[in-house]
């Protein structure tokens, strides 16, 4: 029984043997591929380089990827790492790059969220997309002169750094770059940078200042959207529009300088700015999208632009704290809820040029008696253009001789007190 035992043990033994050098070198027979010193590479033997790869059962703690590697007596220069090589790995503390890759791929890193610190080699020129994705413990990243280009989301969701100086030589910074840094405070952008893609800094929530380039012609949506620590931002000159919700929920933005080169302020720009208390707009502004200014809670002062002809729906929605705003004569149509919830609005002046006024614009705005027309013929208005308090207990003031207009039409007739006022064409009174 007991030389039974042991016959077996060792066939078993034996076998076991056989089966792994067979599965080694099938395994090099067919991709190439080997590991030394716990990291797997795939060989190619005419060229001898190697590329690191994903490791069968994954890779966990400190990583060391050689410069070069000798199998069978042949040595292989290892130049580049592979895609997706050390993704979702989990319990990769650090990984040492040699200065002999010249090219990482997309996702190289990607949840590596024990990943503390990491040094990019000089030979390298492009971040490919998600590189460093969702590495939460990152705190330090050094990267070289010779990065020309970068991909998208390379940073996004490392929510442990803290700060970066970009090289000199990127002229782009593509979307989600820095999207969910949270801890990020301090980003050092370089001179040359002539465009932005979406979401570059969206949710960085401890970003509170930063320095932007004079020369970023080219801008993406909801660049800063999120940056809840945001306090004041000077647009550069080149700038022509500001995108959608490019500042949206920025609630801690005080101030904003918009250069007079802006002709356009897209949708949700600056919705939910909550301490922005005031803003000015240059006469160069043409277009002015819905929500531009929703949920400003504490907007006391804004002005719209001479030449432009429509308040676009919700545009100062929920701006709680606004109480007079000056309309041009060139204004023709207001939106829908455009003014809607601004309830310490006291009074408004309506344009001669205005020809309709939008369902609910003045919705809510339990504080506007004050209700001041300039043109003899009235606007369209539907019966919910303006709160049932202004309809009760609001003053409607229009130009003498006009009075039976506004009496005859079914829904300017709600307005219970109706006067004649002698006033010159201004929207200020």
């Amino acid at each position: 029984m007991t030389i039974k035992t042991k016959t077996m043990t060792t066939l078993l033994a034996f076998g076991l043997l056989f089966a792994t050098t067979a599965w080694g070198a099938q395994k090099k027979k067919n991709n190439g591929a080997t590991v030394v010193d716990g990291v797997c590479y795939q060989l190619a033997a005419k060229q001898q380089t190697a590329v690191v790869i994903r490791h069968p059962q994954g890779y966990q703690g400190d990583v060391e990827i050689a410069e070069k590697v000798t199998v069978d007596s042949v040595t292989y220069y290892v130049e580049a790492i592979a895609s997706n090589a050390f993704q979702g790995c989990s319990g990769v503390t650090s990984v040492v790059i040699p200065k002999s890759i010249s090219k990482i791929g997309a996702n190289a890193f990607k949840g590596c969220s024990s990943l503390k610190a990491v040094s990019v080699p000089r030979l390298v020129k492009e971040l490919p997309a998600s590189l460093f994705e969702g590495c939460a413990s990152l705190t330090e990243v050094d990267l070289p002169r010779s990065i020309v280009k970068m991909q998208s989301d390379v940073f996004k969701g490392c929510k442990s750094l803290e700060t970066i100086t970009l090289p000199a030589g990127l002229t782009t910074l593509p979307s989600g770059t820095f999207s969910g840094c949270s801890a990020l405070k301090d980003a050092v952008l370089p001179s040359g940078l002539t465009a932005f893609g979406n979401n570059v800094f969206e949710n960085c929530t401890s970003l509170e200042t930063i320095l932007l380039p004079t020369g970023i012609k080219s801008w993406g949506d909801k660049v800063f959207s999120g940056c809840s620590s945001l306090k004041n931002v000077e647009l550069p000159g080149s700038m022509a529009r500001i995108p959608s919700s490019f500042f949206m929920d920025c609630s801690s933005l005080k101030e904003v300088v918009i250069p007079k080169s802006v002709n356009s302020i897209r949708h949700d720009a600056f919705n939910g700015c909550v301490s922005l208390d005031s803003i000015s707009l240059p006469n160069s502004i043409r277009e002015l999208q819905s929500s531009a200014f929703a949920n400003c809670s504490n907007l006391r002062k804004i002005n719209i632009p001479n030449g432009l002809q429509e308040l676009p729906n919700s545009l100062l929605r929920n701006c709680t704290n606004l109480e007079t705003i000056g309309l041009p004569n060139s204004l023709r149509i207001i939106g829908n809820h455009t003014f809607a919830g601004c309830s310490s609005l006291k009074r408004i002046a309506l344009p001669s040029a205005l020809k309709k006024i939008g369902g609910d614009a003045f919705a809510s705005c339990t504080s506007l008696k004050e209700v001041c027309v300039l043109g003899a013929a009235p606007a369209k208005i539907s019966s919910s253009s303006f709160a049932k308090s202004s309809y009760k207990e609001g003053t409607l003031y229009v130009r003498q001789g006009s009075i039976t207009n506004y009496q005859l039409d079914k829904n300017w007739n709600k307005f219970l007190d109706m006067t004649e006022a002698s006033f010159e064409a201004t929207t200020e009174y």
